[in-house]
């Protein structure tokens, strides 16, 4: 064989594999993009089972948007759709808005987590002076979580140090580092940090170095003023009636921590902060990684950010918000640069994570399951896991209505378990159950004999993660 011949057959051959490949690729994306009907699918039947006005979705992988809808009504009194691009009270999800620009900050090497604040707000009162921003974010200060009810807080309030002065006579609650309490007003005192490290009004420094670098432009403060047609409409429940809450409360008082508006696809570029190296890696591990007690406890809570697992036992990095008129999560798989923005423009108890975990699945998993579930009817005895550690014990029924999608049925007193519509999410044992409290995972093996598992979570620590029993046990009844 000539040298010519070899090299001819050499590129011949990487162009087959090359072929190959692309043809296997373009085949996985054309499953993946029949699966994205299934979100579809799926955000339609939230909306009709928790009967909520609207919701946007986004989704992103390796800092490209994947997926962008909205569903349901942003104003339902003037039938203005929901958006992907509709701008939503964030809620808390602020705060790790906030927490962005404190990683930027220390990448820049002009924030230290760890120095005394008192170092950057020169009004700082002594009893907060030597918090640290490490403390603030990740809620080990001993702050107070909201203002003294005294304190009048539906008001606007133009500057950052008129927030602090909300609660600057307040006391901290325990030694900090050795306990764990929420709190919004440790914000406040994080954006009088960013205030002193860069000589800006907060909100202008958000604007410039935050929101305009990362295509944000649909990110910015909520003053009532400003608002437009752009923005949702904000709902409440009343004795399970949806209703329209037209009295506006304002956020000024605590902007860093629940005050700006935004849309789900801003929160999903949002995250591009953390692999496109506007943040480092280095600081980027700090962020992430768990606050540790002095008594050796972890928190799972970084600079801002929460940690916690999926139902398929991979890392996730998120947040979640609840405050007058929305309800929002973000989601950031970060081994797989994955991440999944939900906004709600109602209050609402929802289980926001779980919902946004279930939905990340449809992206990261390749379907591959043939199963044959639609004559599938069985009858069930369904045990309780109580959070006494008391168990009682149910009937119920499972049946599959086609190959997709199915029934739980439970004989109890407890309405909203009565009677939900399963999905399945075409891999594995993963199961979705629709309630009217948002999505739950189901774990459902269907022979030798068919046998389940029902979990309801929050957080990593939650008595009903995966990690610990299962809310309910399914199995069949002979």
């Amino acid at each position: 064989m000539t040298q010519t011949t070899k090299i001819t057959l050499i590129l011949i051959l990487a162009l087959a594999s090359s072929f190959l490949n692309k043809k296997e690729n373009s085949n996985y994306n054309q499953v993946i993009n029949k699966n994205y009907a299934l979100v579809d699918t799926l955000s339609l039947e939230f909306l009709q089972k928790t009967k909520l006005p609207g919701i946007s979705i986004t989704v992103s992988k390796n800092e490209k948007i994947i997926y962008s809808k909205g569903f349901g009504f942003a104003d339902i009194e003037h039938k203005i759709k929901m958006q992907p691009i509709t701008q939503i009270r964030t809620a808390s999800v602020a705060k790790v808005i906030t927490a962005t620009a404190l990683g930027r900050l220390a990448t820049e090497g002009k924030l230290d987590f760890d120095a005394p604040i008192k170092n950057y707000i020169p009004y700082v009162n002594k009893q907060f002076a030597n918090l640290t921003c490490r403390q603030l974010a990740g809620h080990t200060a001993g702050i107070q979580h909201r203002p003294p009810k005294k304190k009048k807080k539906n008001k606007y309030y133009p500057t950052v140090k008129e927030t602090v002065g909300l609660f600057d006579e307040t006391q901290l609650l325990f030694e900090p580092d050795t306990d764990y309490k929420y709190s919004t007003n440790g914000y406040n005192l994080l954006a009088a940090v960013i205030e002193g490290v860069t000589g800006k009004k907060y909100t202008d420094y958000m604007k410039e170095e935050i929101f305009t670098p990362l295509n944000m432009h649909q990110t910015f403060p909520e003053i009532r003023s400003e608002l437009s047609s752009n923005d949702a409409a904000m709902y409440y429940f009343n004795k399970g009636k949806l209703i329209l809450d037209s009295e506006f409360f304002d956020g000024s008082y605590k902007m860093a921590g629940a005050g700006f508006r935004s849309t789900s696809e801003d929160l999903t570029k949002m995250m591009n902060a953390y692999s496109n190296g506007f943040i480092s890696k280095e600081v980027i591990e700090t962020m992430f990684s768990s606050h540790t007690l002095k008594n050796g406890k972890k928190t799972n809570v970084g600079i801002g950010w929460r940690q916690n697992r999926d139902m398929n036992n991979r890392s996730t990095i998120e947040h979640a918000g609840s405050w007058q008129g929305a309800r929002t999560v973000i989601v950031y798989y970060p081994e797989e640069q994955l991440t999944v923005a939900l906004m709600i423009n109602a209050q609402c108890q929802i289980f926001i994570e779980e919902t946004a975990h279930l939905l990340a699945q449809i992206f990261l998993n390749k379907p591959k399951s043939n199963l044959v579930l639609k004559d599938l009817n069985k009858p069930l005895e369904i045990t309780n896991n109580k959070p006494n550690g008391k168990t009682d014990w149910y009937n119920g029924r499972l049946t599959f209505l086609n190959n997709r999608k199915g029934r739980l049925q439970i004989q109890t007193d407890k309405t909203w378990l009565t009677s939900n519509h399963i999905y399945y999410l075409g891999t594995g044992n993963d199961y979705l159950l629709s309630t009217t409290y948002g999505f739950m995972y189901l774990n459902l093996h269907l022979s030798p004999e068919l046998e389940g598992s029902l979990y309801q979570y929050q957080g990593v620590n939650d008595l009903y993660h995966m990690s610990n029993k299962p809310m309910l046990s399914l199995v069949e009844r002979k």
